[in-house]
C-alpha cells in the first residue's frame, strides 16, 4: 500500500487548514494539493495553515515561481494570514522554501519554521483566526 503523496483537511478544533506532504509530488499534485488548501481557507473563513513538509522531497523550479507569482498574492487576497511551516528534512527543498519565504510580504503573511508539529500548532493557536 503506497502512501498518499499529500492530505489536506480542515481540522476543527484548532481552526486551520492542516496540510501534509509525503515524498515527491509532481506539478499537477503539487498544484492541486495547493489549490485544495486554499479552497478549505475560504470555505471555513480561515487564516491559517499548518503545513507538514518535513518529508516532501523538492518543489521544482515552475512550481516556485507559480507559488511566487500567481498562487501566494491570489490566496492572501483571499485571507490566507498565517502559516507554521515544519522544516523540510530534504535540502533542496529546505532552500526551494527558504526562497519563497524570503520573497513574501511578512506585512501580508506571516510564516514561521519549525522542528515539530507541536511547535507549529502552539504558535499558530498565539495568532488571530
Amino acid at each position: 500500500m503506497t502512501k498518499a503523496v499529500y492530505t489536506i483537511f480542515f481540522d476543527e478544533k484548532l481552526d486551520l487548514v492542516v496540510m501534509e506532504w509525503n515524498d515527491y509530488a509532481t506539478s499537477r499534485e503539487f498544484r492541486e494539493g495547493t489549490e485544495l488548501m486554499l479552497d478549505l481557507l475560504i470555505k471555513h473563513n480561515c487564516s491559517r495553515v499548518l503545513a507538514d513538509i518535513q518529508d516532501m522531497t523538492i518543489i521544482g523550479l515552475e512550481d516556485k515561481i507559480w507559488m511566487e507569482n500567481d498562487f501566494l498574492p491570489r490566496a492572501i487576497r483571499q485571507g490566507f494570514k498565517s502559516i507554521a511551516i515544519i522544516t523540510p528534512k530534504a535540502y533542496f527543498n529546505k532552500v526551494a522554501v527558504e526562497d519563497i519565504s524570503y520573497k513574501i510580504d511578512k506585512k501580508k503573511l506571516t510564516l514561521h519554521f519549525f522542528d515539530n508539529l507541536e511547535e507549529g500548532k502552539q504558535w499558530l493557536q498565539t495568532l488571530p483566526k
